[in-house]
């Protein structure tokens, strides 16, 4: 059984990671803007630029790993952490718009008639690209099992898109390869314009995917899953210690979770002492676990609801 990673060695290889990623992305990036010049094929120059957007957003990743290693600072009192959703909404963002400038680029060649491309080439850019991006995101996949980085694993989903792309490309420009070779072949001119429109289309999930987290994290959108697991234990644990009543928020950046819970107990409450609230406070803490993420924790008691947060449920209620 492997022993849990402390945070220096989770930041280290989260970094070293994300610095490996943009190494071989900027060499795929390269190698993909030549052979979209040399095949004439306008998906494969997508697929270099959305490699080279790639790389940009992975340096702003490593960046953001570098600034959530630090707690805290006079400027950032609670930490970087919302740096990691704004980089995130950043990369969503540029995905959005490289997927509708392919959709749009394709229809207008289509109805322009198309153009004549080297499918012989392609399918050669093809195979060789399927087979790097699914290796390398397969191996990610596993690392990123024992790290559990947010950062890691949407960087990772561009390792999967180039993959797609590589593999949806092989098969069309294989297909393509023979019908040129047929009575058909006078429509093959519109296989690239067709399949960069397919491939825009299939993109738009994975670009929403990773963009709408991103804005529901910038915008301060509880969690749904945390916010009920609090809920859980709270509700024991009013059972338990018979508390009056007691308001949760919570929030998520990242890696980081963010729970605060006051709580209200009678004036003659038979728990008084500092150390036995502490003592609750752990337990507490305990039973919200999160071994995975790092955590937030605040937890108040108080005898007047004045000093409570904002009940946020009867007022909806």
């Amino acid at each position: 059984m492997q022993r849990n990673l402390t945070i220096e060695e989770r930041a280290q290889l989260e970094q070293r990671l994300l610095w490996q990623s943009a190494g071989l992305m900027f060499i795929i990036a390269l190698a993909a803007t030549w052979f979209g010049i040399m095949t004439n094929s306008q998906a494969i120059l997508i697929d270099g630029i959305f490699s080279f957007v790639a790389v940009v957003i992975k340096c702003l990743m490593i960046m953001t790993s570098k600034l959530t290693t630090r707690e805290s600072s006079a400027k950032f009192q609670f930490g970087y952490w919302q740096f990691e959703p704004l980089v995130l909404m950043a990369e969503g963002g540029f995905t959005l718009i490289i997927v509708i400038y392919a959709l749009i680029n394709g229809l207008v060649s289509i109805f322009n008639g198309g153009h004549h491309m080297d499918f012989g080439l392609a399918i050669v850019y093809a195979v060789i690209f399927t087979a790097a991006n699914s290796g390398y995101y397969w191996y990610v996949h596993q690392v990123n099992k024992r790290l559990r980085s947010s950062l890691i694993h949407f960087d990772n989903m561009s390792w999967l898109v180039d993959a797609a792309l590589a593999g949806s490309l092989f098969v069309s420009f294989v297909v393509a390869y023979f019908v040129e070779r047929t009575q058909y072949g006078y429509l093959s001119v519109y296989v690239d314009p067709l399949i960069l429109v397919l491939l825009a289309l299939s993109m738009l999930p994975i670009a929403l995917k990773i963009l709408v987290p991103a804005v529901k994290q910038v915008l301060g959108m509880a969690p749904l899953k945390l916010h009920e697991q609090v809920h859980g234990v709270m509700d024991e644990f009013m059972k338990r210690y018979r508390f009056k009543d007691y308001v949760s928020s919570v929030q998520r950046y990242g890696k980081i979770e963010f729970v605060e819970i006051d709580i209200l107990i009678d004036k003659n409450y038979p728990v008084q002492q500092v150390e036995d609230l502490d003592r609750i406070r752990d337990e507490i803490d305990a039973a919200l676990g999160g071994k995975s993420v790092q955590k937030w924790l605040t937890i108040t008691f108080t005898t007047t609801k004045r000093w409570m947060a904002k009940d946020y449920e009867s007022e909806e209620d």
